[in-house]
């Protein structure tokens, strides 16, 4: 509100200098104006098309009361428009010049010379290109700060030759594939429970034709129920031992530097290796 009423009364002011002198010219009619867009302009963080307004109300030509003003905002604009100035090199460490530069799509610079460029507050994207071939184009998202000064953006473009591949049928890396003796325990433990269990439901079954003899059974019918549960036992006790062990090898396996292979013969599932 203050700024504004400060507004009104410059204004005023010009209204009645004018008036008591000669009809306005030209450049008394665009002062007013500038005046005016200078402080829109400033408030909207436009700070480079702000200056612009205020040299022009700055100026001689305008009336005292609006150019006092100008001049001060003039000055105050030179301190806080930041500037920034751009490094290029190529990949090979070359200081690069025939470079064009874009600040958000738009085209800034045609050749760099080292000299300073001022630039808007605020995110900015910037994108290099070399007018030689001399890289490949590059972009960089900055935010400028008000009031700065002289900051380097430096950016480093890639050679031509050294863009990313095309993925290829062949790769080099490290792994931890499941050894062989995994797979021949676990492969042991599956058969020996099964197997194992199948005795000891057969043991169980004759145990239970047993008491239909009671007390009268045979020696060869008992015989053959303690025979059965023993082999289940044992057959058992290897499977949980062959298991153990195949869980242990897992586990422990080592990791393996892999020589690079084509993926035809190599498949990854859920982090393991598997080679066919």
């Amino acid at each position: 509100m203050l700024s504004r009423a400060r507004a009104l009364l410059a204004l005023a002011a010009v209204g009645v200098s004018l008036a008591a002198s000669s009809p306005a010219t030209a450049d008394d009619a665009s002062c007013i104006p500038s005046y005016e867009q200078t402080q829109t302009l400033r408030r909207a963080g436009k700070l480079r098309e702000a200056r612009s307004e205020a040299a022009k109300c700055a100026s001689d030509s305008c009336p005292a009361v609006l150019a006092r003003d100008c001049t001060k905002w003039l000055a105050e604009l030179d301190q806080s428009i930041p500037t920034v100035v751009f490094d290029v090199k190529s990949a090979s460490g070359e200081e690069l010049t025939n470079v064009r530069v874009l600040v958000d799509g738009k085209p800034l610079l045609d050749t760099l010379d080292g000299k300073s460029v001022t630039l808007d507050v605020g995110p900015h994207t910037f994108r290099f290109e070399s007018t030689e071939g001399k890289g490949l184009p590059a972009e960089q998202t900055t935010v400028i700060h008000e009031g700065t000064k002289n900051r380097t953006i430096a950016v480093t473009l890639a050679s031509p030759g050294g863009a990313a591949p095309a993925p290829s049928s062949s790769s080099s890396s490290s792994s931890r594939p499941v050894p062989i003796t995994s797979w021949i325990f676990g492969g042991a433990a599956l058969v020996s429970l099964g197997a194992g269990t199948v005795f000891a439901l057969r043991g169980s079954s004759k145990e239970s034709d047993l008491d239909a003899c009671k007390p009268a059974c045979g020696a060869d019918a008992v015989n053959d129920v303690s025979t059965t549960y023993a082999v289940a036992d044992v057959l058992l006790t290897a499977g949980v031992v062959s298991a153990i062990a195949a869980v242990a090898i897992f586990v422990t396996r080592p990791e393996v530097a892999e020589p690079a292979r084509t993926t035809a013969g190599l498949v990854r599932r859920r982090g393991f290796t598997f080679e066919f």
